[in-house]
């Protein structure tokens, strides 16, 4: 097997932390590293309950700190003088303990998943809205610049033609005041 799906994971919600060399182990079989572990061991006094699955807790082997990094030797010793029925019985146990938590990985990972779903579906519905909303606010925006440029034109027009008016009055002006100059020369 491989070392990575030989990795217990701690059962706490907001942890799913790989487990290295300290584990606690609820009689529910639930699973949790040596920080959530030992929260749970402060609080049983208070709430006596496993944090997973609600289960209570009735005494004190009910949470146990395991140490999992020790030789294959040593745990070999751990099963010595006991009858083959019942190492066979804590290795189905262990074997069912595993299963187990397999399951609960997989849990805790369809649970991320529609999570996660969920957060895309969300985002996505207001992403089209915001979009919705852009595009509208660049329509009007269009249409305000369409009008500024008709309405900068319709100024520029008025402009020239307050400028030729202007041009036309000061010629006038100006042959009037060389009729009235030569006029008065004639006088």
């Amino acid at each position: 097997m491989s070392a990575e799906r030989d990795q217990l994971i701690c059962n706490a919600r907001e942890c799913f932390k790989k487990i290295e060399d300290t584990a606690w182990i609820t009689c529910c079989s639930h699973i949790f590293c040596a920080q959530h572990g030992k929260e749970i061991k402060l609080r049983q006094a208070t709430s006596p309950g496993c944090p997973a699955c609600g289960s209570r807790f009735r005494n004190e082997s009910d949470l146990v700190e395991r140490k999992l990094n020790h030789s294959l030797q040593f745990r070999a010793l751990l099963l010595c003088g006991y009858s083959p029925e019942l190492v066979m019985e804590i290795a189905n146990n262990a074997i069912t303990f595993w299963n187990f938590q397999k399951h609960q990985v997989c849990s805790n990972l369809e649970r991320k998943v529609e999570y996660y779903r969920e957060t895309i579906a969300t985002l996505k519905r207001k992403l089209t809205q915001e979009k919705g909303e852009a595009e509208g606010k660049i329509l009007r925006l269009e249409q305000q610049l369409e009008q500024t440029k008709s309405r900068m034109a319709e100024l520029n027009e008025a402009a020239a033609s307050l400028t030729r008016d202007r041009r036309g009055e000061l010629s006038r002006k100006d042959r009037c005041e060389k009729k009235h100059r030569t006029d008065d020369f004639l006088f």
